[in-house]
């Protein structure tokens, strides 16, 4: 009998205990219930909970809430493309469009003006010069006469004798004064022909196997900035001065120009070598890579391309080119430090030189 009552005893405690659990259970899901719907709520209440259908809202569409695509981004705020990329990349050159030219290599050297015939005039007797009938700049005649000269002496008493010139041409010289003592060995004047100007100048030794008669040179003056004028060598000296090393040219202009006065100083170019209708390049667009002469070319792409070329005559501006790149080809003249083959650039200048 008692065994029977410990053992309903027993009974009793694990129902008492099974009920408990299953309140226990009933309580927390009740809890967990409860947050759900509070959270569904909130997220009704700010729109970004899904509407249930007895609310009678639409459904958004599928595109609502979602991250844009590529094409969908507002325009200011796409990503840029590579090609804009590439070009606030590339490296700013200046170009020169290839063309057909001609090239020449000279030497620049300083010449005078000077007269090709000029005659001093002298006196037949020593004397006094008494009168001098003509000035500088005046143009005379052959056997006109321009000064006077009183033979007399102290005590003697003679006729005063005429000195005529023996040429025609332009007074360019009159050393003498009136009053001043004259000989037979001191000139009265000087007459010259300015319709028949040269050029005087002297090449350095080095230059001297270049030398031939007949090359051009292009002779500018500082009196007229901009302006060219053509000379030719006329008269090459056979004989080399030994204490400077030159030899003396004479070079005669081409064209008459009354502006062109003797005593002018001028600045040539005498044209030793000449290349017509050649492939020519500024020289600043050369530049040596492991001993070969090269340029950079800009292809379709807009890309920096090293080649290597075959060069002729150079000058200070310009260097003709054999073989290595074609007509119409854009060169880069400026900024090729910065490259390597291959490197995009973009030029700065607005158009290709013609």
């Amino acid at each position: 009998m008692a065994d029977k009552n410990r053992t309903d005893r027993l009974v009793q405690i694990i129902l008492l205990l099974m009920i408990a659990s299953g309140i226990s259970v009933m309580i927390f899901l009740n809890i967990s219930a409860g947050d759900s719907g509070k959270g569904s709520s909130k997220s009704s209440a700010y729109g970004g909970g899904r509407p249930s259908s007895a609310q009678g809202t639409e459904r958004p569409s599928s595109t609502e809430g979602q991250r844009p695509t590529e094409n969908q981004r507002p325009a200011n705020s796409q990503r840029p493309s590579d090609s804009s990329a590439r070009s606030e990349n590339a490296v700013a050159v200046e170009t020169y469009k290839v063309k057909i030219t001609d090239v020449n290599q000279y030497i620049k050297i300083n010449g005078d003006v000077t007269v090709e015939t000029s005659v001093e005039i002298y006196s037949d007797t020593n004397g006094k010069l008494v009168s001098r009938k003509i000035s500088l700049g005046d143009s005379i005649e052959k056997g006109e006469i321009i000064a006077s000269v009183d033979p007399s002496l102290p005590g003697q008493n003679y006729s005063a004798s005429t000195v005529r010139s023996t040429i025609s041409g332009t007074v360019i010289e009159l050393p003498l004064q009136v009053g001043d003592k004259v000989t037979t060995s001191s000139p009265i004047a000087t007459i010259g022909d300015l319709d028949d100007l040269v050029i005087m100048t002297y090449i350095p030794e080095r230059f001297v196997s270049t030398l031939k008669k007949g090359l051009t040179a292009s002779v500018t003056f500082d009196a007229f900035p901009g302006e060219n004028f053509k000379a030719a060598i006329i008269e090459i000296n056979p004989v080399m001065d030994a204490n400077t090393r030159t030899l003396s040219v004479k070079l005669k202009l081409m064209k008459r120009d009354s502006r062109i006065r003797p005593g002018m100083f001028s600045t040539m170019k005498l044209i030793t070598r000449e290349s017509l209708n050649t492939l020519g390049i500024p020289s600043q667009a050369l530049f040596s890579y492991y001993g070969d002469s090269a340029v950079y070319v800009i292809d379709e792409n807009g890309l920096a391309r090293r080649r290597i070329v075959s060069t002729g005559l150079s000058s200070d501006e310009q260097i003709e080119i054999l073989d290595g790149i074609r007509e119409g080809e854009l060169v880069i003249t400026q900024g090729q430090n910065k490259l390597t083959d291959g490197t995009q650039v973009r030029t700065v200048d607005l158009e290709a030189r013609q």
